[in-house]
């Protein structure tokens, strides 16, 4: 299976293959010798709904889309977890996704355990009205939510003003909406101002301390691929070329941009909105315009995969050069494309890892909507960095006394907190 068939102007990209967290917890567990009752525990969901959830169009018509919630364990605490508005939604991949944020939370440290779900339905053919009753529609029909249950964060297809409304519909009454059961919310609500890039910014964060510590490659003197153009890859773009990295190619799902020769990077403020607009790449000067597996294939420091797509696979992982690519999205790398760079040996950083900016900083915003901590915006940026980077030391702590690869020890260590919660209230 191929990520995508390049050529000039159009790339055709899988789902994200989102039933490999479960393959790699099962190798975590029974590496790390969980006992088989906590094993079973971990390798099997808590809860798992399917709905309808039938909403008005504005011109009074009645549709139905189908609706998920999945719950995969919760013995650290709520069920934190991504909440999707796409077409080709189902079961399995909340399923996959579940697992991979109990995992990434407990890489995190957090008082969290995984959740996922959403609605298969493309947001971009509704209207603002049609997309408010849709997600007032689905917050009435899941359970577990008016009990506290659980916290959801906007990812692919959702954002703040969804988290908004799916706050206000489960509220005891309209003038106290229960905030706490979502995060990424409006700041007029309790959210934080920073949390819609938080994604993206964790994202640089690891990218950064890859590089730096374990690659023994300043920043400054760093050059870097993105591959996706959604926000989080925008988000990671900007803070790295901030930092002093210099990003040298960039692509949407349809074309990429390379930088010239001359060292210069690409300008990461111009550069995405030209992509998501191929017409106007014409008038684009300071870069080559090019096939997206070119800019899989660019020779640079970093490839980082921020696209909701699988990326590489055994077929194009050949055709990788960079020395380190960072798993910006779950299920970016297959299986077979992991064991491909492994054998090359290019260092691949799981989406467990490089993307626990999102429950770290969903984590919180929760502390200060409960009203543990009423922390300031710079606090909580601090808060955020020293938390990312302890994710990090101890994931590379586990992978060099283990002589694990990255997502191994990603997993061991995620995989070991999880177990060691079930494992004192047996």
């Amino acid at each position: 299976m191929t990520a995508f068939h390049d050529t000039d102007d159009e790339t055709t990209r899988t789902d994200p293959d989102l039933a490999a967290p479960w393959a790699y917890a099962t190798a975590a567990t029974r590496r790390l010798g969980v006992p088989d009752g906590i094993e079973q525990r971990l390798l099997h969901l808590r809860q798992r709904e399917r709905i309808s959830v039938p909403f008005e169009h504005d011109d009074g018509t009645l549709d139905v889309c189908e609706g998920y919630r999945v719950r995969h364990d919760g013995v650290r605490g709520s069920f934190l977890g991504p909440h999707r508005y796409y077409p080709a939604l189902n079961g399995d991949d909340c399923a996959g996704l579940a697992a991979a944020t109990t995992v990434s939370a407990a890489i995190a440290d957090l008082p969290f355990g995984g959740a996922a779900g959403g609605v298969a339905v493309d947001p971009t053919a509704l209207s603002r009205d049609e997309r408010s009753r849709l997600t007032r529609s689905y917050a009435r029909r899941i359970e577990g939510v008016d009990r506290g249950d659980d916290v959801l964060v906007p990812e692919v297809g959702t954002d703040r003003r969804t988290m908004a409304r799916f706050a206000d519909a489960v509220a005891d009454d309209v003038d106290a909406p229960r905030t706490a059961a979502v995060a990424g919310k409006p700041p007029a609500i309790g959210g934080l101002r920073e949390i819609d890039r938080a994604g993206g910014h964790g994202l640089a964060h690891v990218t950064r301390e890859v590089l730096e510590t374990d690659h023994d490659r300043p920043l400054s003197d760093a050059t870097i691929a993105i591959y996706g153009t959604e926000a989080c890859g925008v988000a990671a773009a900007r803070l790295l070329e901030f930092r002093g990295g210099s990003v040298v190619a960039m692509s949407s799902d349809r074309v990429g941009l390379v930088a010239p020769d001359d060292g210069s990077g690409l300008d990461t403020n111009l550069v995405p909105s030209y992509l998501e607009r191929p017409g106007a790449l014409a008038e684009y000067d300071d870069g080559t315009v090019t096939g997206t597996e070119n800019v899989l294939e660019c020779d640079a420091d970093a490839l980082v995969l921020a696209a909701p797509a699988t990326t590489i696979t055994a077929d194009n992982a050949d055709g990788i050069r960079a020395d380190l690519v960072v798993e910006g999205t779950v299920g970016a790398v297959t299986p077979d494309g992991q064991r491909a760079l492994d054998e090359r040996g290019i260092d691949v950083v799981p989406a467990v890892l490089a993307t626990a900016g999102r429950p770290i900083a969903a984590h919180l915003e929760w502390i200060r909507t409960v009203g543990r901590d009423r922390m300031s915006d710079a606090r909580v940026t601090n808060e955020f960095a020293y938390a990312l980077t302890d994710a990090v030391e101890d994931v590379r702590d586990r992978r060099e006394r283990c002589d694990l690869s990255w997502r191994a020890a990603a997993y061991s260590v995620g995989c070991s907190r999880v177990a060691a919660a079930h494992e004192v209230i047996r």
